[in-house]
């Protein structure tokens, strides 16, 4: 499987000014097999790979001390390598041995030029609840550390594995502004409802492409799935808030599907309100397994912060598992008249989750009259309202929007083919496209 962070970590590597990396990500996100096969085995003749999780007597002595030069010397007589510049060290599964992690901030200060990686999931996580355990101890390297964020496969890794030439048709086209050919922009809707089913876990995928089985990749996600479930038995810190936190994952879908998507707990339980679950909500942020968006109203103002009213939207982190717990048939998505019937949720939590993994934070506006915006970007010192569609639509809350703010380009993302309406300052984004409009947002480019 090829991985877009590939080059981003060998670029790490490259660097004068590096410093030990963390790689924070979901469970099954593809980390190890990025740090470990696709950088360390692809470019390197040797390296030192200690898997904490397997390995009980590394991790126990470890857990003793966050000295480098004791882990360095256990390391060499333990495993029988000298280490140097050119050897890769990578801990994995840190979240459960909290002194590697503080041992990072000496390996910087001491041995700048090793390179030292460490990943694990949860590890965020594991970080908050050791602070609220024994603050005094634990030492988290603040400064001290390079960082990458690993997101399940969007839409373009999709592509990337699964249809190289139809992926570079979608850029080519996005670069020279023009809608793909009839027959290009059927391909490329097809492809992007195969992936709303798969989703972006790496074995999923991987499964997917191998045996070509809905099937079998389904069983890949309902098992990950099961996996989040049961890791909120292992970090949380009750029995009450691993009720509460499996409670709000297992509605994701149904809250987003209502007609108010506002997250609201009294709909789960009645007479409790969403600050009785702020530890729950926090939980799953942390674990990078749900997305939050925040509200704005009325008249929006630069920078986009949180509204005080603590209203917002939350998200699954993959299409996958989205999909798997809308209990949607697969079938759905692939045959023309039963799409017509889907959720319009299903490209909203797509199109959020594309948004979070370019670094961009979620928000969405609401007017009166039941009037929105999914989502808002900034870009170039504008505000860019976003309308997502299942079909090709209306921007029908847009008068009300710009009633309260100055005009600026607002984004039709829909299954429409590329367009732009000059007079109305309407862009239209078909939905094969939103990770290279991202990547215009990430970057500050314009987007017309």
């Amino acid at each position: 499987m090829e991985r877009l962070k590939e080059k981003e970590i060998y670029q790490w590597f490259k660097s004068k000014r590096r410093k030990p990396l963390v790689v924070w990500g979901a469970r099954q996100t593809g980390k190890t097999y990025l740090v470990k096969e696709l950088f360390a085995q692809k470019h390197f003749d040797d390296f030192l790979y200690i898997d904490l999780k397997r390995d009980k007597d590394a991790k126990d002595f470890f857990s003793t001390t966050s000295n480098p030069d004791e882990y360095l010397t256990y390391i060499e007589t333990r495993y029988g390598k000298k280490i140097s510049n050119e050897l890769p060290l990578i801990f994995d599964e840190v979240q459960i041995c909290q002194e590697v992690l503080s041992s990072l901030k000496y390996f910087c200060q001491d041995y700048p030029q090793l390179p030292v990686i460490a990943t694990g999931s949860l590890v965020r996580l594991s970080i908050r609840q050791q602070e609220n355990k024994d603050s005094n101890n634990f030492l988290f390297p603040v400064g001290k550390i390079d960082s990458m964020n690993i997101f399940p496969m969007g839409f373009e890794e999709y592509l990337l594995n699964k249809n190289k030439k139809l992926l570079k048709i979608i850029k080519d086209a996005y670069l020279n502004k023009t809608p793909l050919k009839p027959y290009e922009h059927e391909l490329a809707l097809n492809a992007l409802y195969e992936f709303l089913t798969i989703g972006g876990l790496p074995e999923a995928l991987n499964v997917f492409i191998e045996e070509k089985s809905y099937i079998e990749a389904t069983k890949v996600i309902k098992e990950v799935y099961s996996n989040y479930l049961a890791d909120m038995d292992t970090y949380n810190i009750s029995n009450e808030t691993i009720l509460k936190t499996r409670n709000v994952y297992k509605n994701i879908f149904s809250q987003l599907n209502k007609d108010n998507k506002n997250f609201k707990i009294s709909v789960l339980e009645k007479g409790k309100s969403n600050r009785d679950y702020f530890n729950a909500f926090q939980w799953l942020e942390l674990a990078n397994v749900i997305y939050r968006s925040k509200i704005k109203t009325g008249k929006v103002t630069l920078p986009l912060i949180e509204e005080t009213n603590g209203l917002f939207r939350m998200y699954l982190a993959d299409e996958g598992m989205f999909a798997f717990q809308s209990q949607v048939s697969q079938s759905d998505f692939f045959v023309k008249d039963k799409r017509n019937t889907l959720s319009g949720v299903f490209y909203e939590n797509y199109v959020a989750d594309e948004f979070v993994m370019k670094g961009i934070p979620l928000f969405y506006w609401t007017g009166k009259n039941s009037h929105e915006f999914e989502f808002l970007l900034y870009n170039n010192g504008k505000i860019l309202p976003i309308d997502v569609k299942k079909d090709k639509g209306k921007l029908n809350s847009l008068d009300e929007f710009r009633s309260y703010n100055l005009k600026s380009t607002a984004i039709k993302i829909s299954a429409s083919n590329f367009g732009y309406n000059k007079e109305r300052d309407i862009l239209t984004i078909p939905l094969y496209e939103v990770f290279l409009l991202a990547d215009d947002i990430a970057d500050n480019r314009p987007i017309i």
